[in-house]
């Protein structure tokens, strides 16, 4: 029994020098090639035998287990690519090329070096990679900032990025808008994305411009893919006009309608005035100021006041009731009109 115990502490000893570092999952794209980043330990009293001619080996798990690629021919395995550094710097980073569907499943690590050193890092004490081989890529990824409300002539970034799924051949992101000019976005590489920053000082323009990012994969032929976003950008009225409705000559007992309009986000609130009231007093409120049954009392100039949170705007109209017809009665001169 004691036995037992010793002989047991002494493999535990052993093993537990042994441990490797590598993502539980990494993604590819069909076609492209994968990056796993990795590192890997040994037990101290192996140091001596690790060399640098010390075999680097990958297999894909399955029954029986099969060898994908050795560092020692790497252009000759069922993978093929490329494995950096070397074993004494305990580098077991592999770039594996044109990968393809086949290629789909769960990878372990073997070291095989001089003397009594081969290892196999499998079975749950260890991780193992699981390669992921998707038929196309994701849509890129994009935000805006500030998250919140965007107003004229504030500061905007728009952000896309897209994942890099083989760094020696790392997508593109190229923008475009609604609006006719052009935009040029600031473009630069983390470890795992490329990412491009488009920066915009806003105005009223920008309101409801859909911006897009197109990422495109360089592969045996190109791949785009895209997302859009919509500005939404908040402003003072602008362009605030009055016209009259019907056009042309107001005649005296005629219904006159004046409509105020106003270019704005959000959306305004309209207020009628008239120059003959002292101080001025609204008339009405709303887009519309309708008047039945005109006379020349209502000749005047009429104001209307769009108004939102973030300013006001005025214009006016000169409204100017005529008689068509006039008709002499009781020695009166009186306007008269056709029904």
């Amino acid at each position: 029994m004691i036995t037992s115990f010793y002989v047991f502490v002494l493999i535990l000893g052993v093993l537990c020098g042994f441990n490797i570092n590598l993502p539980k999952r990494v993604e590819a794209l069909k076609g492209s090639c994968v990056f796993i980043p990795c590192t890997f330990d040994i037990d101290q009293q192996y140091e001596k035998d690790l060399t640098d001619s010390a075999k680097r080996k990958w297999f894909k798990v399955g029954k029986p287990p099969i060898i994908v690629f050795d560092s020692s021919s790497p252009n000759t395995g069922l993978l093929k690519g490329e494995i950096f550094g070397t074993a004494t710097q305990k580098n077991c980073t592999t770039r594996f090329d044109n990968v393809d569907q086949s290629h789909h499943g769960s990878y372990d690590f073997r070291l095989e070096a001089n003397g009594k050193l081969k290892h196999s890092y499998t079975g749950s004490t260890y991780s193992q990679v699981q390669i992921a081989v998707l038929a196309s890529p994701h849509k890129p990824a994009l935000s805006i900032f500030p998250d919140q409300e965007v107003i004229e002539g504030s500061s905007v970034s728009l952000r896309c990025s897209t994942k890099i799924f083989c760094p020696s051949r790392p997508p593109s992101l190229t923008w475009s808008s609604s609006l006719i000019e052009s935009v040029t976005g600031q473009q630069y590489q983390s470890q795992t994305d490329i990412i491009s920053d488009l920066n915009l000082t806003v105005s009223h323009r920008h309101h409801r411009v859909t911006f897009t990012c197109t990422a495109t994969h360089q592969l045996q032929k190109q791949i785009t893919t895209q997302e859009s976003c919509v500005l939404h950008v908040q402003y003072a009225p602008k362009n605030t006009s009055v016209r009259i409705n019907p056009a042309g000559l107001v005649l005296e007992g005629r219904s006159v309608t004046l409509s105020c309009s106003s270019d704005a986000n959000p959306a305004v609130n309209y207020t009628w005035y008239r120059d003959t009231e002292r101080p001025l007093n609204p008339v009405q409120t709303g887009p519309n100021l309708t008047i039945n049954n005109t006379d020349p009392t209502h000749s005047g100039r009429y104001y209307c006041t769009a108004e939102n949170k973030h300013g006001t705007q005025n214009s006016s109209v000169l409204l100017d009731v005529q008689c068509e017809y006039y008709e002499t009665l009781f020695g009166v001169m009186q306007c008269v009109y056709v029904v």
